[in-house]
């Protein structure tokens, strides 16, 4: 039976284990933290748990046209916090209950890696050490504080701690307009806090297709959210509980709060991984298998910086598991889905225009809106489109989609994606009407 351990049980570690344990092998998993890692107690979850709470405010704030009398509803900070604790506590609680059923037993403490065979566990200062087959390494990453916000990290706050403010800023500065800060930015705002965002990079989401972007930034213009785009941040004043930024342009910003969002970091200084002879700079370096340099070793999920995103890494967790046990399998990053839970909603998946055009690929572009399907005008939800890549032989290879329920409509794309299918083939199903996801057939139809 192979001995596996894993370290960290995030959305990389505890699908690993999961998987290990139904093939056969005798798996350990060590936690030196909160069992279920960020994307469960600090990132995905419970910022799913908060947006949510504010998406319906909204939508009430939307049709108070429709009704008669008093609508006036007010945040409550306190409430909505311990909203979010009781999802987070009752999930890490099934998770840890799954584990326990499963007979997979939990480590608590700090590994480090001590030979090519054996890791060293300490807690409270008591020091074990575990044999293994394989080790996979699955610790994965922390808010990043770039220059000059590092000096200053003890008055600022960030991804894992602004669920915890005692109280609802009435003013929010948000550095970094990646995935973290835009969603963090239509939270924030829907409770109806002064946000402004700032970046280096000249639009938002600088990653996704510039058609796309545009359709989220005004939207969250028009609602109230201030863009500084292609700025730097010059100074920060800290005086008591005002905060300062001034940018490369001399504009002052103010704030009850400064929320840092500008990318993740490793931290893998303890982890001794060149006694094993594990080859990492920024990040640990991994084949498409998930091996590391030492092919017993293996870095899933963050750790390994190939895509910074929870259902990467529960996929990867799986393919590491599958290897080990003496299977093949690869990770293609070209089928997952990235999805933004802002309003409106974001989602894309393989190739965007750029990409396949950077790649010489002959592209076609398939698009429609929403406003022309009757469930989004029956619901108020017109705004945006989706667009379909094909190559020249009608291929899809890619899709982008901003509205309606685009995180949920992106898997049909996926699937298409993934086994290459043709347009006549996924024209080739009924879409139920009245639905969303009639978007699909009628950007095919184009």
């Amino acid at each position: 039976m192979k001995k596996v351990i894993i370290i960290g049980s995030g959305p990389a570690g505890y699908p690993a284990a999961l998987k290990l344990k139904s093939l056969g092998a005798d798996v350990k998993i060590v936690e030196n933290w909160t069992f279920g890692g960020t994307c469960l107690n600090r990132g995905c979850i419970p910022s799913k748990a908060i947006l949510e709470i504010a998406h319906r405010y909204h939508n009430m704030e939307e049709i108070k046209n429709f009704f008669e009398g008093s609508f006036d509803l007010k945040p409550s900070w306190d409430r909505i916090k311990e909203h979010k604790n009781k999802v987070v506590n009752t999930l890490r609680t099934s998770l840890e209950k799954l584990f326990t059923m499963k007979k997979i037993e939990i480590i608590r403490g700090t590994a480090k890696i001590i030979s090519p065979k054996k890791i060293e566990v300490e807690n409270n200062g008591a020091k074990t050490e575990y044999e293994f087959d394989n080790l996979i390494i699955a610790t994965g990453t922390k808010p990043s504080y770039p220059q000059p916000f590092d000096k200053f990290r003890e008055f600022l706050t960030d991804s894992d701690k602004v669920f915890d403010l005692e109280k609802k800023p009435e003013r929010l500065i948000i550095v970094g307009a990646g995935v973290i800060g835009i969603e963090m930015a239509c939270f924030f705002n829907s409770i109806k806090t002064d946000v402004s965002v700032i970046d280096i990079m000249s639009d938002i989401l600088s990653f996704e297709d510039p058609s796309i972007t545009k359709v989220l930034r005004q939207s969250l213009e028009k609602r109230g959210v201030k863009f500084y785009l292609g700025k730097k941040t010059k100074e920060i004043k800290i005086n008591g509980n005002e905060k300062t930024l001034i940018l490369d342009d001399e504009t002052e910003l103010k704030a009850d709060e400064i929320m840092i969002a500008a990318g993740r970091t490793t931290d893998l200084k303890n982890l001794n991984l060149e006694v094993a002879g594990v080859k990492y700079s920024k990040f640990i370096e991994v084949n498409e298998y998930m091996q590391t340099s030492n092919p017993d070793i293996y870095a899933i999920g963050d750790v390994n910086g190939i895509s910074l995103l929870a259902h990467s890494a529960t996929r990867q967790g799986e393919i590491a598991a599958l290897n080990i046990m003496g299977h093949n399998e690869k990770f293609d990053k070209n089928i997952v889905p990235n999805c933004i839970y802002s309003f409106p909603e974001v989602a894309s998946v393989g190739l965007r225009p750029n990409e396949a055009k950077e790649k010489n690929i002959n592209i076609k572009i398939k698009k429609a809106f929403f406003q022309v399907l009757g469930k989004a005008v029956a619901t108020m939800q017109t705004e945006g489109f989706i667009q379909i890549i094909t190559d020249e032989n009608d291929t899809i290879i890619g899709a982008q989609i901003v509205g309606g329920p685009a995180t949920e409509i992106i898997h049909i794309l996926s699937l298409a994606v993934k086994f290459k299918m043709k347009t006549s083939e996924l024209n080739s199903i009924i879409y139920a009407h009245p639905t969303m996801s009639e978007i699909i057939m009628e950007a095919l139809n184009r």
